[in-house]
């Protein structure tokens, strides 16, 4: 083996150029793996990170009393990883009134929420804006602030129950309280938080104030109920609950990790603490969720860098093709010395050795590079990380090096010393040609294309408390087995095609230069599809990249969009847009091109309780974006047609058409909530289309009636969210929007804000480090790839060039040669490049249909990304053509000549 690798070393050295070359594209190759290993880690950890942070509160934990309240709260706190633990309770409130310089203002049922002054160190669920939390003092949330019209330092009274005397207390603070939703929702640890309409108003008290003053004039309770006149969510009682937060640095590595870890902990809790508490595990649920995200993006990933990695791998063949006669030669020498083939074999695997380590570790330190570049926040590497880095390049560019030397000399292993030294061998047609593998892998591909987009089969994954790709496996066989059908359909060709037409020009031309250009095209015909199996599919698989991030891109804006319900979304107190009228002026403000009011609510269909929709049908279109996709039997116009003509229409939502086996016409009696009585009353709509989605409104069951006929069933004071479209920058909109509406307690959010925080599966995946990864890449390699040919090319002629020159021939003539091959090969590419990259973003969009909400109406070309691949192929062929022609003029003559 010593020898072999000597021997190995040797032959490198003295091709040094060649060498060259092929460590610089393997280091590329195995460095876009890498890149991928690196940005692949590197988001799972953001993924954990960002799962982690929009917990508002980790734990729940109801317990019976506040004695158990305070000392659960004391025993949770000393637990390893705990960073904060804090007793808890929340109660109803009746009402509250305020009785300032304006007169008596008064405020419905809403609910209080009872913390320790010390709550606030690490747990986030609600911000103080302004004062502190005080004993004998309350704090209100901002709405609550507004409506009662309360400054700090005024007394408000807040009303326990009906029949009761008031609790009356000085405001010590105003608060934004982010997590009501999760602060105040019935907890059951056997199935968790059960979901529940937020309370409109909400007051902040010290735990001991609370437990010696309000508690008592409430019948104290643990467990929650519903019945059918209470208000959503609402308590009957207390209900005492410890609130724990986990140390972030606690829960690193992937999110899956991160969900072992946050379940160990809390069972480790709870085992310490038998029988005292047991929690509602908000902070699972969210890692839950980001795994199976995690899941997505590593699929996604997979399927978008895969085949470039594997197209780059080709370069590493193309690269072995330029030396391969002088290895015949070798090989061929050695043989006629006594060499065996396995001495020839450990030769090979020598070289290939040599290469590997070389490429491997170029195409570590490149990935860590281009990573550290490309993706925001740099590479974060790590020892563990960075060693797996290099142990995979070093792993693959060894075996990129030994399957391309395999591949391009295998036969002068194999065969015997007489077939090595022969320039024309009987080739036998390989398996798969006689098999029509290629034919076989087109049609499965377009079957599984054809059955995804006839019966919408999409990935689907599946949520348990493992999650796991299902049904899924088999859509990726789609664009695999379309590449792997091109791939070989080419080979099988061999440009015979293309000779064919060639020899066919040349025929019917007069005698002459441009005829001979066409012979000679006609003779390399094989040489020239080689060089179009990888220029092309390389310029594919950089289409298909780039056209699918960008619909990816596109549609994540759709989906934030859909989410936040406009540009702009506004939410307002109770009451606060029609008594200051400030859907009018939001339309005013500089940047607003239309606004619209909703009054966002809840009604029961049956025992289910569900979103509702009050919208003015006149102006809803203008300030959201509405597509005909969202409506089923009709488009945007014709439905809301349809709602304005009839007060009690009501357009609802597929699922609960589907539950409830509803049809168009159809009477539906919702218990909505009469906020003047407090109590659920049956108001009558009848069924005027169906909805599959609406701006703002949850993905699975909603509805969607006029506003007036909402309000007077309601009377909850009209809309309490306006949604607005912008004809200018959304972030300096929503600036101008918050100065005109903050001092009514508004709240005001743009689109930029929620693309940020949008948690779907597909605005959890972030496209835009692996896109600037894969581009790089792909246009780097795209010029390496024609640059290759032109040398390959310059490599297998040399001696039919040297003849030319010998004989006279100008060498502006001799370049032609050269030219004429390389921009066949790029007109080819780029048309199959066009046509194989469209139809894999189509395939890829087809897959992952459900995955986009709303599915695309059509594909997003990015141009300049496009003209940039083209043009680094274009540019590198001009610069290889130049150094090409400057080569043919050193040409030695004699000694190109005298070789065998």
């Amino acid at each position: 083996m010593r020898i072999a690798l000597t021997l190995a070393l040797a032959g490198l050295w003295r091709a040094r150029v060649a060498t060259l070359v092929r460590v610089l594209v393997l280091g590329v190759a195995t460095a876009m793996l890498g890149s991928m290993i690196l940005f692949v880690g590197h988001s799972l950890n953001t993924m954990t990170g960002s799962a982690v942070r929009s917990v508002p509160l980790d734990w729940q934990g109801p317990v019976n009393s506040y004695a158990a309240d305070v000392n659960v709260a004391r025993s949770v706190a000393r637990q390893p990883g705990v960073l904060q633990a804090s007793p808890a309770a929340t109660a109803p409130l009746a009402g509250a009134s305020h009785n300032g310089p304006e007169g008596l203002t008064e405020t419905g049922a809403g609910a209080v929420l009872a913390v320790p002054a010390d709550y606030l160190s690490h747990l986030g669920s609600l911000r103080l804006l302004r004062g502190n939390l005080s004993r004998a003092g309350v704090v209100l949330d901002q709405q609550m602030a507004a409506t009662l019209r309360a400054q700090i330092g005024d007394y408000v009274s807040l009303a326990p129950r009906r029949g009761v005397p008031p609790v009356r207390l000085r405001v010590s603070g105003v608060a934004l309280v982010s997590a009501a939703d999760v602060l105040f929702a019935p907890l059951d640890p056997q199935v968790g938080s059960a979901p529940a309409q937020p309370p409109a108003n909400i007051a902040v008290m010290e735990l001991a104030d609370f437990a010696a003053g309000y508690a008592p004039a409430l019948r104290a309770i643990t467990q929650v109920s519903v019945g059918s006149n209470a208000v959503p969510g609402a308590q009957e009682g207390v209900q005492w609950q410890v609130h724990a937060q986990l140390r972030p640095n606690a829960l690193s590595g992937s999110p899956a990790h991160a969900l072992t870890l946050a379940e160990h902990a809390r069972n480790r809790v709870e085992r310490s603490l038998p029988g005292q508490v047991r929690f509602v595990d908000n902070l699972s649920e969210s890692l839950t969720t980001a795994t199976r995200d995690a899941l997505y993006a590593i699929a996604l990933y997979i399927m978008l860098a895969a085949p470039g990695a594997l197209i780059a791998l080709g370069l590493v063949y193309l690269a072995a093709l330029g030396t391969v006669d002088r290895d015949r030669r070798e090989l061929a020498l050695l043989r006629t010395r006594g060499a065996r083939r396995r001495d020839l074999l450990a030769l090979a695997l020598a070289d290939s050795a040599a290469l590997g380590l070389l490429g491997g570790l170029l195409g570590a330190g490149l990935s860590a590079l281009v990573t550290a570049t490309a993706v925001s926040g740099g590479a974060h590497l790590t020892l563990a990380r960075a060693g797996l880095v290099v142990g995979v390049c070093l792993v693959l560019g060894f075996l990129g090096a030994a399957s391309a030397r395999l591949g391009a000399g295998v036969r002068m292993l194999m065969s015997g010393i007489s077939d090595a030294r022969r320039a024309v061998r009987r080739e036998r047609a390989p398996l798969w040609r006689r098999l029509g593998l290629d034919f076989v892998a087109l049609a499965i591909s377009g079957l599984i294309y054809w059955l995804t987009a006839r019966t919408g089969f999409s990935a689907v994954v599946n949520p348990d408390s493992n999650p796991t790709l299902s049904l899924a496996v088999y859509m990726f066989f789609a664009p695999a087995l379309l590449w792997i059908g091109v791939t070989l359909l080419l080979v099988r060709v061999r440009g015979r095609l293309f000779g064919w037409l060639a020899r066919r020009a040349a025929g019917r031309r007069e005698r002459g230069w441009g005829t001979l250009l066409l012979a000679s095209t006609s003779r390399r015909a094989e040489a020239i599809n080689r060089g179009l199996i990888v220029l092309g599919l390389l310029l594919a698989f950089g289409v298909s990249l780039g056209v699918f991030v960008a619909t990816y891109d596109q549609q994540a804006s759709v989906d934030a969009r859909l989410s936040l319900g406009g540009d702009v979304a506004v939410t307002a107190p109770p009451g606060a847009v029609t008594a200051h009228a400030l859907a009018s002026r939001v339309a005013r403000v500089p940047g607003i091109r239309a606004a619209t009011a909703i009054d966002h609510s809840y009604a029961y269909v049956g025992p289910d309780l569900q979103d509702t929709y009050g919208i003015d049908t006149r102006t809803v279109a203008q300030a959201t974006s509405l597509r005909d996709s969202y409506f089923l039997g009709g488009g945007v116009t014709q439905t809301l047609a349809r709602l304005r003509v009839r007060p009690d229409a009501i357009l609802v939502s597929k699922e609960t058409i589907s539950d409830y086996s509803l049809a168009l016409g159809d009477l539906l009696r919702l218990r909505v909530l009469d906020y003047r009585t407090g109590r659920f009353t049956v108001v009558p709509f009848h069924v005027a289309g169906v909805v599959q989605e609406f701006p703002s409104a949850p993905r699975d069951s909603f509805m969607v009636a006029n506003l007036a006929y909402l309000q007077a069933a309601d009377h909850g004071g009209g809309p309490n969210t306006i949604f607005a479209a912008t004809s200018a920058d959304p972030a300096s909109v929503a600036r101008r929007v918050t100065a005109a509406t903050r001092a009514d307690g508004a709240s005001v959010k743009d689109i930029g804000q929620q693309s940020a925080q949008t948690a779907s599966s597909i605005t959890a995946v972030d496209l835009g480090g692996i896109r600037d990864i894969e581009e790089l890449f792909a246009i780097a390699l795209a010029g390496a790839a024609t640059a290759l040919f032109v040398g390959l090319a310059l490599s297998e002629r040399r001696r039919e060039f040297a003849i030319m020159t010998a004989v006279g021939a100008p060498l502006r003539r001799v370049a032609s040669f050269l030219w004429s091959e390389v921009a066949i090969v790029l007109i080819l590419s780029v048309v199959l490049a066009a046509g194989l990259g469209l139809l894999l973003s189509l395939m890829l969009i087809a897959m992952l249909q459900h995955v986009f909400d709303p599915p695309p109406d059509q594909l997003a070309i990015p141009w300049g990304y496009l003209a940039g691949l083209v043009g680094a192929a274009a540019g590198a062929a001009l610069l290889a053509i130049v150094a090409a022609a400057a080569g043919l003029r050193r040409l030695h003559l004699g000694s190109i000549l005298r070789e065998p």
